[in-house]
Order: structure tokens, then C-alpha cells, then sequence
């Protein structure tokens, strides 16, 4: 994209706010949230908030029906770009993970764009990480046996808080769960096949993003393959779902140093499927398989 047309594109996907963004988050809301009414039945569901550098933040715990005392739990970071959904917008999907996994699923909501400027997202997702873990005894979360999972941009997240903590302390995050990953918000990435997989689409939505982190730029994690990046389960659409080509990418590279991938691709699956469980038998086995596999990760290792 040359410079005059990125200008202008970036000032009219940024004017989008005088058309109300918190009607937009009303309506993903009002779209997701609470439609499922066949959801299985779980142990416990407790509201909860923890200190984030943005201020309070809620959390969800999960438990599962006949789950352990003492138990591995997961940190569940949603999805949205950054800039909208929240706990109630993945509280089907969460709950699903936590009977599909037989894990304590921990869901943190953080700070959004652009009232919390990027990369406030990710010191909010650290926090959050480290509260669960210092609160694992009131919890009944084994703090040996953590895993995080995201979607989008909350796999973003997730993958950066599981690269930050393994660091710390190798092992401390046991396996990461990524459905469609965000794994880069670079435009000239983008611009490649933009007639292709949906990526015209997604180069849209990238550009709307950028232009709410007023210039800050988010590392990509293609490139932050490593030591410190554990197992990991990924799930993705395929042809409607923009961030496919980079899931398949990030998939090879991490087979390509030796880290464990699992790969699922649903064909004809759009980005973000995994939240209309209430109409998609699709999310529902999508979900439930992706939760079999880390529960069987983090029970023996497998």
C-alpha cells in the first residue's frame, strides 16, 4: 500500500469510532452472549476480579462437574481485536473448554483499546496470568499444571504470556490452546494473496487495530519461535477464516524446531466460529475436541 492511499485508509478505518464503539460491543454482545442454551453442566461457575495494571478486571472460574480438590487449570483470554468482547461474549465457549477438558478453566477479561492503549493488553494478560497462579490454593488450581488458551486476538496474548512466563521459569506453562491465532498485525504480511483467503477482509479489520495502538507496533509471533514456546493445540477455519495462511505458517515453524503441534482445520468455518455454539454444530465438536486434547495434555502429558 503506498503512503498517500495507507494514509487515508488508516484515517477512514479510524473515523469509524464517530459511528459509537461501545454500540458495536453492545451489539457482538447482544450477537453471542448467553444464546447457547444447551450448555453442559458444570461443577461450579464463580465470578471473580483480579488487579490489572488497567485497574480491577473480571475473571470467571469454571469448574467441572467431579473435577479434583487440587487440580490443572487453564487462563482463557478472549478474542476481539483488542478492542471489544469480554467474558460474556465467550462464556459459552469457556464453558464448553471446561466440560470438554475436565480442567478449571480461568477466564480474565483486560483492558481494551483504544481507552487502554496497546500493549496494555499484554501487562493486563501477564497480571492476570500471575494472579491465577498466586491464587491457585483459593482456586484449587494445581499451579504446577497450568496451560493458556485465546482466541484471535487472545491467542495473541495468551502465546505472548506463555513465551513471558516459560522464560521466567521453564515449564511454567504446560501447553497453550490457540483457535484462529492473531500472530501478527504487520500490513505488508497482509497485502500477500490479499485476494485469497479472505485476507482483503482481515487486512481490513489488521488496519482498524493498528490504528487504535496510535503507532505502537505488536511484535509478530511468527518470528518468536523458541525455547520458551510449549506444546501447542491450534485450531482454524480455512478459506473464510483471514488468519489461516499465518496458523498454517506458525504450525511449520513450530514442528520445524522441534516444539508439539496439533493442527485442526475446519473446512468452510469462518473466523470466530467457535462462539455460535447456540447455532454450529461445527464450534460445538470444534471446542470439544480441542478440550479433549489439552485436558489429556495437562492430566498425563500426552
Amino acid at each position: 500500500m503506498n503512503a498517500p492511499l495507507a494514509s487515508v485508509f488508516a484515517e477512514r478505518v479510524s473515523s469509524a469510532h464517530r459511528f459509537g464503539l461501545e454500540r458495536v460491543r453492545r451489539a457482538v454482545r447482544f450477537a453471542v452472549a448467553h444464546r447457547d442454551r444447551k450448555l453442559p453442566r458444570l461443577g461450579q461457575i464463580r465470578n471473580l476480579d483480579y488487579p490489572a495494571p488497567s485497574g480491577r478486571r473480571a475473571a470467571r472460574l469454571y469448574v467441572p462437574m467431579d473435577a479434583p480438590a487440587t487440580g490443572p487449570a487453564v487462563l482463557f483470554l478472549h478474542g476481539g481485536g483488542f478492542v471489544i468482547s469480554d467474558i460474556e461474549t465467550h462464556d459459552a465457549l469457556c464453558q464448553r473448554l471446561a466440560h470438554a477438558s475436565g480442567l478449571r478453566v480461568v477466564s480474565a477479561a483486560y483492558g481494551l483499546a483504544p481507552e487502554h492503549p496497546f500493549p496494555s493488553q499484554i501487562a493486563d494478560a501477564k497480571a492476570a496470568f500471575a494472579w491465577m497462579r498466586d491464587e491457585a490454593a483459593g482456586l484449587g488450581i494445581d499451579p504446577e499444571r497450568l496451560a493458556v488458551a485465546g482466541d484471535s486476538a487472545g491467542a495473541y496474548l495468551a502465546a505472548t504470556v506463555a513465551a513471558d512466563a516459560n522464560a521466567e521459569r521453564p515449564g511454567a506453562v504446560r501447553a497453550q490452546a490457540l483457535l484462529y491465532p492473531l500472530l501478527h498485525l504487520d500490513d505488508e504480511v497482509w497485502a500477500q494473496t490479499l485476494l485469497r483467503d479472505s485476507r482483503l477482509i482481515g487486512r481490513l479489520a489488521v488496519a482498524y487495530i493498528n490504528a487504535q495502538f496510535a503507532g505502537v507496533v505488536a511484535p509478530s509471533l511468527l518470528d518468536a519461535i523458541g525455547p520458551a514456546t510449549p506444546p501447542t493445540f491450534l485450531v482454524s477455519g480455512t478459506v473464510l477464516d483471514p488468519v489461516h495462511p499465518d496458523t498454517a505458517l506458525y504450525a511449520q515453524r513450530l514442528a520445524a524446531a522441534g516444539i508439539a503441534v496439533d493442527l485442526r482445520e475446519y473446512p468452510s468455518q469462518a473466523h470466530g466460529f467457535a462462539n455460535f455454539t447456540h447455532v454450529s454444530p461445527v464450534a460445538v465438536e470444534a471446542i470439544t475436541a480441542l478440550g479433549e486434547r489439552l485436558g489429556k495434555a495437562l492430566r498425563d502429558g500426552a
